[in-house]
């Protein structure tokens, strides 16, 4: 169903600059971003943005929890129910079918659609690529979706598409008779306008007055044919067309869609696993009690959470609880009397037949080798995933229980999961759930991880933290937590934090990871805590410690890392640790805190500009008097100007990141000057537009987003620019 959604500017977070025929991202459906309208505590949440590896910090009670739960109910692997009773918030369930809430919309999500869907749903449109990229869904309490394309206006186009549009037109021209018909000078000079169509830019993008002007340029092409009424049909039906619609999509022309494409949209939109410690499994399984619990709709949320996990435990062995209950009952139970209530009053025992007993007995022999070779299975998958030691997994089914048992290398005897480790509890029972409920095809889901181990030892977790940060190679990963442990320093791009706005009672969300806001300063606590931790590492485990001034100089850094790892350029950066300070009045307090034992001062990488230049000769006449040489500057890799950590990154990235960031009278792309300190450069021309950038958080806004398009950020450096990383780096390692 379309809904009424206000076309509006497609600048939102740089969403814009996915848009590329060539991103690599993934082969699936992309969350964006999503926000939560009056689901449990939650009244309505800001616009949560989506990386590929997002964590939620916060404190108990900030709603971090409810945050996944909402979210995870858009479209859950397991057809995890809505329930008005538990997810309406309680305060208002008075009211909720008595005012018709079951049509409100508690959730609603931004996707971006693969190139292939995006493709169909654009040919059955007839509207342009560009403006059916990102779709909008939403969902109510009643389970209704409502889906529509309501980002339809852009503020640029990209050439490269547009040059294809071009050359399609010209071959079919070519290919026609009016065409061919034509003298020699009439035919170059059409070839000659239409090829020139596209202007004469360094830009990538188009903008709208480029493709009014080429429309002009082909219509006053079109008067220069004069009676000729074969030729200028092609032009009329064919790339006129195509302009105009490229026209729209700047207008921000509305699409209606059908049953057909709705549906399409909703089937390529990715299953969301969700979960939590609820569902962690027993060692012992009692079939009984399974069996039951999987039939009843009225479970608790908690218990709910466990019958999930059973199910995909039994699942995965390829055996009900009512097959391992039935084959571990080896009586024939005959019920002889019962009352006008249908009460039992007496039962008899009868003894099997010969041929029932080696019927039962078949039975067991295959059940036993099932459930072997699931265990054999699953211990083979387990140790992909799991470091912390080499476990061997058995099934057990005796009657009327079904048992997990663990052993390893260093406890070869067989001990019950309950007598394991939490954290050996909660990653098996995890595992389980992730296996089933994508059906091994890990790429279409989306995980959804609450306080995920909590019980696993601090070193475990940054295990886990490792093993994230693989996972979301093929998933997207939201998961909450308060461990500085779980806080990975090398994304704080997607690291949020969660929080109760005393002045309202909402939770919020911010990106801002500073202490401005009062009310989010102990949701932050395990940012600065994990922040704390790395200076730890460099003192014990080694590390090269190298001071930045800020977090929007550790994302370009740790981005420029992965690129030399990536080529084979560098081999030891693991060993490299970039630590903020919050400035350069920081750089003093953590220099003596990551001093080495053997007082090797760590290096400094400071901006060029005015403020860096200055404590530059400050360290150089005092502590750093002696080790100079660990003192490094933006401009000692890219030249003489106050150039500063924005200026290591392609210039063209950062402006198209910024044109869609922030609207301005005009685009920074036209006001960039190429080879000047690109900082100074958009805070101007904010100011000339009326643009309003914030004070504290809008440089790690700008490297967020482009932390969040690597791939298209990092597939076409410059050699020059490359050359200076490669400098950089080689200093700091060598």
């Amino acid at each position: 169903m379309k809904i009424p959604v206000t076309a509006i500017n497609y600048c939102l977070a740089g969403y814009k600059a996915h848009f590329s025929h060539n991103e690599p991202y993934s082969m699936s459906t992309k969350l964006l971003r999503y926000k939560v309208i009056n689901f449990r505590s939650i009244e309505e949440s800001d616009w949560i943005d989506a990386g590929g590896n997002t964590c939620l910090v916060g404190t108990n009670e900030a709603g971090k929890t409810n945050l996944l739960i909402a979210l995870w109910k858009l479209n859950p692997a397991n057809g995890e129910p809505i329930v008005p009773l538990s997810d309406f918030p309680r305060h208002l369930y008075s009211q909720y079918k008595i005012d018709g809430h079951e049509k409100d919309v508690f959730i609603k999500a931004d996707f971006e659609l693969t190139q292939n869907v995006s493709t169909q749903i654009a040919e059955a449109c007839a509207c342009d690529i560009e403006q059916v990229r990102v779709t909008h869904i939403q969902r109510m309490y009643s389970g209704t979706y409502y889906i529509s394309l309501p980002y339809t206006k852009i503020n640029s186009y990209p050439k490269k598409q547009f040059k294809v549009i071009i050359e399609t037109f010209l071959k079919e021209l070519h290919d026609l008779e009016a065409y061919i018909k034509e003298d020699f000078d009439l035919r170059n000079k059409i070839d000659l306008v239409v090829s020139n169509l596209s202007p004469k830019t360094d830009s990538e993008f188009l903008v709208k007055e480029d493709i009014i002007a080429a429309i002009d340029t082909t219509k006053s092409l079109l008067g220069e044919f004069g009676k000729k009424q074969n030729l200028p049909e092609p032009f009329n039906k064919k790339l006129l067309p195509s302009l105009n619609k490229i026209l729209g999509s700047f207008d921000g022309k509305s699409i209606e869609t059908t049953a057909e494409i709705r549906q399409l949209i909703l089937k390529y939109i990715p299953k969301f696993v969700y979960y939590s410690d609820y569902g962690n499994l027993d060692s012992e399984i009692y079939l009984p009690r399974v069996i039951e619990d999987l039939k009843r709709t009225d479970l608790t949320e908690s218990a709910r959470a466990k019958a999930r996990t059973l199910d995909v435990l039994f699942r995965y062995v390829k055996l009900s609880p009512n097959e391992i209950y039935e084959l571990g009952n080896d009586r024939k139970i005959i019920i002889k009397t019962v009352d006008t209530y249908k009460r039992e009053v007496s039962r008899e025992e009868q003894n099997l037949s010969e041929e029932e007993i080696a019927e039962w007995a078949k039975k067991k022999k295959e059940r036993g080798v099932l459930l072997r070779s699931a265990a054999s299975e699953l211990t083979k998958s387990f140790k992909q995933w799991w470091q912390q030691g080499n476990y061997i997994f058995s099934f057990e089914a005796d009657g009327s229980h079904f048992r997990i048992n663990v052993s390893d290398e260093l406890r070869p005897e067989s001990i019950e999961l309950e007598g394991r480790s939490r954290g050996l509890q909660w990653f098996f029972s995890f595992f389980l759930v992730f296996l089933v409920e994508t059906k091994q095809e890990h790429s279409d889901a989306i995980l959804l991880l609450d306080e995920p181990g909590l019980s696993l030892h601090p070193l475990a977790q940054y295990d886990l933290a490792e093993f994230f940060r693989k996972l979301a190679e093929t998933n997207q990963l939201i998961y909450t937590s308060h461990s500085p442990f779980l806080v990975d320093m090398d994304n704080l791009a997607n690291v949020k934090a969660v929080f109760i706005d005393k002045s309202s009672g909402r939770t919020k969300i911010s990106s801002n990871l500073r202490h401005d806001e009062a009310d989010a300063e102990k949701s932050i606590y395990p940012v600065h805590a994990a922040l704390g931790l790395t200076v730890s590492d460099t003192l014990l485990l080694g590390c090269i410690p190298v001071l930045v001034e800020g977090p929007s100089d550790q994302i370009y850094l740790t981005m420029i890392k992965r690129y030399l790892i990536s080529k084979g350029k560098i081999l030891n950066s693991k060993e490299l640790v970039f630590i903020p300070t919050g400035g350069v009045r920081g750089m003093g307090p953590v220099t003596k805190l990551v001093t080495s034992r053997d007082n090797k001062l760590p290096y400094i990488l400071l901006d060029s500009d005015k403020v860096g230049k200055e404590y530059l000769k400050q360290l150089s006449a005092g502590t750093y008097k002696e080790n100079q040489d660990r003192i490094l500057e933006v401009a000692n890799f890219l030249g003489e100007k106050g150039y500063e950590i924005e200026d290591l990154m392609p210039a063209q990235k950062l402006i198209e990141v910024v044109d869609r960031l922030y609207r301005g009278g005009n685009y920074f792309d036209e006001f960039y000057q190429k080879d000047e300190p690109i900082i100074d450069q958009i805070q101007e021309w904010a100011k000339v537009n009326n643009v309003t950038l914030e004070k504290s958080g809008w440089k790690v806004e700008l490297a967020r987003v482009v932390i969040n398009q690597f791939d298209r950020t990092m597939k076409d450096v410059p050699t020059e620019l490359e050359l200076a990383w490669n400098n950089l780096f080689q200093r700091l390692i060598s």
